[in-house]
């Protein structure tokens, strides 16, 4: 019999799994005989290959799992000791690497698929590392559907050159997968799928079983809600699963409508709406809430001494207006998730790891928020952004939230430029006012800033800063550039907040306005670095120009907007009345307080709405875009020799993302030149077209002027 004909009748192993000849050559011992020479495993191997197999499988899960995992810990420990301070967080941790390596033993091009399955997890452990240079909060799954957002920003993250050299890397690794399945060799036998199949489906089950024993023993935890912490504790791997895995409110424990009634019944009346026309003094105040980006008071920073106070205004505000710190849902970045609890009161430790609601359910849903609570009193309400419209799906999110105008960096125009590129906060004061003169009655409005971003420099790009001394040698001197930079920035935004106070001094209408950062900046500070307050804590103040006394209390985000109202003897919506119920009872339990908060927000946003008798009240608003559209006051066309046509638009209110419109079409290559003119070259234009000038970004038309009718001079 010829050695090929020998191959083809070669026994499978008892796996199913093709033998290799190897596996019964000349020098393979008969059954009962001594192993070969090599010892005990060697003969286990060649006479049962699928043990080879699932060798593999593990070998290459903890090579795999210890890189990824050494990238996640590469600020503070080396991965190492991290192997024995946690074997059995990182086992399980390698125990989900593993499922992905299982399906490997399916293909007979064996190498690519471990090959494949250790690029996806290299893939994900990379990009963590790169996030986690640029920001706190590590990356996860949620991340992918903000892709546009993580685009549109990736010019103040990354030089030129990086971004260049990335592009090239992603496309050597594409080459390089292609090369690898060409050349990678194949099995000699097909796989036996009969046996096979089922028992990577045991292996795997066996997987999720021994997770999930982890996770009911406490070496994982289900919920962190500090995620950065989490991926710390709990790893990369088990972090960035449940954030696939984790979605939106889990349905609390007993949920059901006799439930639900039950927390109605335990709130507080709603304060009767006030008759604003027939008591004019009843009127509620203006209410301007200013969400500050990256704010906090760096004098709080232990070992760095500023030579005079870089934030003058807010400290002064701090200390004698009603202020607090402010527990917000995350470090250095998540700045909509921030928003989200202060607009909706809800909490963000209730939904997924690392979920975004603004990009999940408030994409399509609406719920109670300020706003929609606001209206009852007569409230306008008006949303206001120094960034791009879509950013965080904003231009969708706050039409859900109840707003009736989005003023976005699209429609502003006079906007100044940092040295980041991000617009600076003093174009909200002009944009403020706009909003406060668009109606005669009560203005609620939110504005969000963004001057304070970071990616932070690592070296001095500002001739002027805030001067500081290092106090500890715990700051090398690329931070240090980072903070002059990021304080000139709070200098600048403070001012900001001082103009807009004296103009709120004077105006004759009685307004509270409410100050607040978001989240703290993408600085690598530990708790130790901090003389007051943690990671998680910024500070929050109240202003009016009426008498509030004034009141220092600590909060969290997801209290603060019905702690205001409470404060304003506003009493609407049954989530802001669950918050002030608690508020004022200092028996209060407070974990009984939040599981009924996670019973109104389940059945607001997922569950049946017993809440609202199963009809959700609220509608999306048909929010307009800006305070101001732009006009068309004049046209001026020139014509050459081809009858080609150069034309300047004048008219006001043009910002950067004006286009001209000839007869409905948009010309993209309109040159903005002023606030008042555009510039249009070589168009075919007849007598009787129709221009017009709209504000367009990402794929939107955000507002537009009325018609204007060109008409061809005579002299041309």
């Amino acid at each position: 019999m010829s050695t090929e004909q020998e191959s083809k009748n070669l026994p499978e192993d008892d796996s199913g799994m093709d033998c290799p000849a190897a596996a019964v050559s000349e020098e393979s011992p008969a059954d009962g005989a001594n192993p070969p020479k090599g010892g005990f495993l060697r003969a286990l191997f060649k006479r049962r290959p699928f043990c080879w197999r699932i060798f593999q499988i593990y070998f290459f899960s903890f090579l795999t799992t210890y890189v990824v995992e050494a990238l996640s810990h590469y600020k503070s420990l080396p991965q190492l000791l991290h192997v024995f301070k946690s074997p059995l967080v990182f086992f399980s941790n390698m125990l989900i690497v593993s499922i992905v390596f299982i399906p490997a033993i399916l293909f007979r091009k064996r190498v690519f698929a471990y090959i494949m399955s250790t690029v996806i997890w290299l893939t994900v452990g990379v990009v963590d590392f790169i996030v986690l240079h640029n920001r706190v909060t590590p990356f996860n799954a949620n991340d992918f559907k903000m892709i546009d957002d993580a685009l549109n920003v990736v010019i103040h993250y990354f030089t030129f050159g990086q971004i260049v050299l990335v592009i090239f890397l992603i496309v050597l690794g594409l080459f390089a997968i292609i090369f690898s399945a060409i050349k990678s060799p194949k099995t000699e036998r097909p796989v036996s799928f009969k046996t096979t199949i089922p028992l990577c489906a045991a292996l795997i089950g066996l997987h999720v079983v021994l997770i999930s024993a982890s996770v009911n023993v406490g070496i994982l935890k289900k919920n962190f809600p500090n995620l950065a912490d989490g991926y710390q504790q709990y790893g990369l791997p088990y972090c960035f699963t449940c954030s696939i895995l984790d979605k939106g409110i889990k349905k609390p424990s007993g949920y059901s409508k006799g439930r639900v009634d039950e927390v109605i019944s335990s709130l507080p009346s709603p304060t009767p709406t006030p008759e604003i026309k027939q008591d004019p003094d009843n009127t509620p105040p203006n209410i301007i809430v200013i969400q500050l980006e990256s704010f906090f008071d760096p004098k709080r920073i232990d070992g760095i001494k500023f030579e005079s106070d870089p934030v003058p205004n807010f400290t002064h505000l701090f200390n004698h207006f009603s202020s607090g710190y402010l527990t917000v849902p995350s470090i250095s970045a998540g700045t909509a998730n921030t928003e989200f609890e202060i607009l909706t009161g809800m909490n963000m430790a209730d939904f997924g790891t690392g979920e975004y609601p603004y990009r999940t359910i408030l994409q399509s849903s609406t719920c109670e928020s300020l706003a929609y609570n606001l209206k009852q009193y007569g409230y306008a309400c008006h949303a206001i952004h120094n960034n791009t419209a879509s950013f965080y799906g904003r231009d969708v999110v706050f039409s859900n939230l109840g707003f009736d105008d989005y003023d976005s960096l699209e429609t502003m125009t006079g906007v100044e430029k940092n040295a980041l590129n991000w617009a600076k906060d003093k174009v909200l004061y002009p944009e403020i006012v706009s909003a406060l003169d668009s109606t005669k009655g009560s203005d609620f409005i939110f504005a969000v800033s963004v001057q304070g971003h970071g990616k932070y420099p690592d070296e001095e790009i500002l001739d002027n800063t805030i001067s500081l001394s290092r106090l500890s040698a715990a700051y090398d001197d690329s931070t240090i550039y980072g903070l002059r930079y990021y304080t000139s920035q709070l200098n600048e935004m403070d001012a900001f907040v001082g103009s807009l106070i004296s103009y709120l001094e004077e105006r004759k209408e009685k307004t509270v306005l409410v100050l607040y950062g978001d989240h703290l900046p993408g600085f690598d500070f530990e708790e130790d670095d901090l003389k007051f307050g943690n990671l998680l804590q910024t500070e929050y103040i109240i202003w009016s120009n009426f008498p509030m006394e004034p009141v220092h209390r600590d909060l969290n985000a997801y209290q603060l907007s019905a702690y205001l109202q409470d404060r304003l003897n506003l009493h609407e919506g049954f989530v802001t009345r669950l918050h002030q119920r608690y508020l004022n009872d200092p028996e209060a339990d407070t974990e009984s307080y939040l599981g009924e908060l996670q019973v109104l927000s389940y059945d607001m946003l997922y569950g049946e709405q017993y809440c609202w008798d199963g009809v959700n009240p609220y509608l999306p608003t048909e929010m307009k875009f800006g305070f101001i559209n732009p006009a068309v006051t004049d046209v001026h066309a020139v014509y050459d020799s081809a009858g080609s046509c150069y034309l300047t638009v004048y008219g006001t209110h043009f910002t950067p993302y004006a286009s001209v419109y000839i007869n409905g079409t948009r010309y993209k290559e309109t040159i903005y030149v002023t606030e008042t003119e555009l510039f249009l070259p070589k168009i075919p234009l007849q007598n009787g077209d129709i221009i017009t000038v709209g504000i367009y970004n990402d794929g939107t038309l955000y507002s537009q002027s009325a018609d204007f009718i060109f008409e061809k001079p005579d002299y041309q």
